[in-house]
């Protein structure tokens, strides 16, 4: 805001309020603006924009997929258009249907999952359509030992393979996936989410699914966490998730739309409705961030640190913090390095509704592997068969070792170094006398290996501590919800809370882990957000279904490594 020479105190005084009322306007229009709702068909051309719903419910969940709801008149024609699955394939638009929802710079996207018509008491008629979120599309790549060879001829090597930093890992190998399934076989540069070696001619113009970039370097400079990446046609997302988790990275999946902004600089041209994936971190986490603090000395920065295990971690603190751009008049973001979003209980306070749910860790003790660790079952065999040979020491017998190897190897394969224990000092030191002993985490993986290892990390953050918030907060009070620097925060960024009556004052700092977008012909679209871990918040049979498929994800490993 300018000032002029000569202007009184009260002349810059009005002049600042008159700028804040200004503000608040365009921040109050910008709330009370509809979600912009758009159709696409399989082939990512426009069909539509749903205006005219009597529902609408969408879902952001950092690193798992979200569901969306629209309910539209069925004498609508997005609502007949979405039905006519039949004159939709006859017509070239394909059977798949696309959502996208833009509100205050996020867009929700996804596949149509399932679509009903309900006749009401009222009589009136309604379609009722369900989406999931366009995460959904990483569930369904598998990852094979060598995408470069044809899957039903030949796989060599074995197990796939790949160490580093853990944005740079996942994302090449969904890279290659992506790959695949675009492309015939080419030249691979020799690092391929290195920007600088897609001007040599590989062309993304037509991929329905893209990989933004990031060097093998990027990831060192960037503090993210390292970590190793193997696989023998496990599921990409079950192979992520873990590492994702405990890298405290976020999953970004966006829809591209002619009009937007190049999703990286020096992007090339895509197409309409391609699938935009990156992995961010917005935590902080391993880089310093903040994980708490008080109402008297504010909000608190601290870095994690590894112990001498590699297991327990410890916050040290930070006492120098730069604020950044948060000086900048108007720029809406949080920094991960120094969130400053806080919601405070009280009557004037942006909470109208609040719940906090704490659960205490249980198991001191992780127990892993099946499978001896790398070396050992060939030295039993080698063994077996070496003593089974002396018999040809013996005039007239000959060798035996081959036998003996073939039946009494099975009997001894897997016994030895097939498991791996760890237990957390500092955990079984918290726990007190009276405690749960052990867990055992499915992997299926060989024992004393940086793979294993991995595993043994993936149970500890399962069975850690968890304190989720779940709030409805009054949008605008003071904080906007919103992306593309249109919002104070959005999906993974921390923000903290306090619980009302709590006497100690304490901070509450977590990452925002789901995000609501819901509104109706009554209503006009809020938002709500949960806070921290919210597995503690959902249904039994969900997180037993969740568990289920973890299981059903190891047999298959079984029986592909069997």
């Amino acid at each position: 805001m300018p000032v002029l020479e000569g202007d009184t105190l009260l002349q810059r005084c009005e002049q600042i309020w008159q700028a804040t009322c200004a503000q608040e306007r365009r921040e109050a229009l910008q709330r009370a603006e509809p979600p912009l709702c758009r159709l696409f068909d399989g082939e990512g051309h426009w069909q539509g924009e749903v205006a005219v719903e009597y529902l609408g419910r969408f879902e952001w969940i950092d690193n798992d997929t979200g569901n969306g709801l629209l309910e539209i008149p069925f004498d609508h024609y997005t609502a007949r258009w979405i039905w006519d699955e039949n004159g939709r394939i006859a017509r070239g638009e394909k059977r798949n249907v696309v959502v996208t929802v833009d509100k205050d710079g996020a867009r929700w996207s996804g596949l149509l999952q399932d679509v009903s018509v309900e006749k009401r008491s009222d009589g009136t008629v309604v379609l009722i359509a369900r989406f999931l979120h366009d995460i959904e599309m990483l569930k369904h790549y598998c990852v094979p030992p060598n995408p470069f060879l044809p899957i039903n001829l030949i796989q060599f090597p074995r197990v796939f393979m790949l160490a580093g930093g853990a944005r740079w890992c996942l994302l090449l190998t969904l890279f290659l996936q992506v790959m695949r399934e675009q492309t015939s076989l080419w030249t691979l540069p020799d690092d391929p989410l290195n920007p600088s070696s897609w001007t040599s001619g590989l062309d993304m113009s037509n991929w329905s699914v893209v990989v933004a970039p990031h060097s093998f370097l990027s990831d060192l400079e960037d503090g993210i966490l390292w970590a190793f990446v193997g696989s023998r046609f496990k599921n990409y997302f079950d192979l992520a998730k873990p590492i994702v988790e405990d890298a405290e990275l976020s999953f970004q999946v966006r829809r591209y739309l002619d009009g937007d902004e190049p999703p990286w600089p020096g992007a090339p041209a895509l197409r309409n409705g391609c699938l935009v994936v990156d992995l961010v971190d917005k935590s902080g986490y391993y880089t310093g961030t903040s994980n708490g603090g008080n109402l008297w000395d504010g909000l608190t920065r601290t870095v994690a640190n590894f112990g001498a295990d590699f297991i327990d971690t410890t916050q040290s603190l930070i006492a120098d913090t730069d604020i950044g751009d948060y000086a900048v008049p108007g720029l809406k973001r949080t920094d991960k390095r120094a969130p400053y979003v806080f919601y405070p209980e009280g009557q004037e306070t942006g909470i109208q509704t609040s719940k906090f749910t704490r659960i205490p860790s249980t198991a001191i003790q992780i127990n892993a592997g099946g499978q001896s660790m790398p070396g050992v079952n060939e030295a039993i065999r080698a063994t077996i068969q070496a003593v089974g040979d002396m018999t040809a020491m013996i005039p007239g017998v000959p060798p035996v070792g081959g036998v003996a190897d073939a039946l009494i190897s099975p009997l001894f394969m897997d016994t030895v170094l097939a498991w791996h224990s760890v237990k957390s000092g500092a955990r079984a030191s918290n726990s007190g006398w009276i405690r749960k002993y052990e867990y055992f985490q499915e992997g299926a993986d060989k024992a004393y290996t940086l793979s294993a290892l991995m595993v043994i990390r993936e149970g500890f953050y399962t069975t850690r501590s968890r304190f989720a918030h779940e709030l409805s907060i009054a949008d605008g009070s003071p904080w906007l919800v919103g992306d593309q620097g249109l919002g104070h925060f959005f999906i993974g960024d921390r923000i903290g809370t306090e619980i009302v009556g709590d006497w100690t004052g304490t901070m509450y700092v977590d990452r925002v882990t789901s995000l609501t977008l819901a509104w109706d012909r009554d209503n006009p679209a809020d938002w709500m957000p949960v806070i921290g871990d919210n597995t503690a918040l959902k249904d039994p049979a969900q997180r037993a279904m969740e568990r289920l498929e973890g299981v059903l994800s190891s047999i298959q490993q079984l029986g592909v490594f069997g």
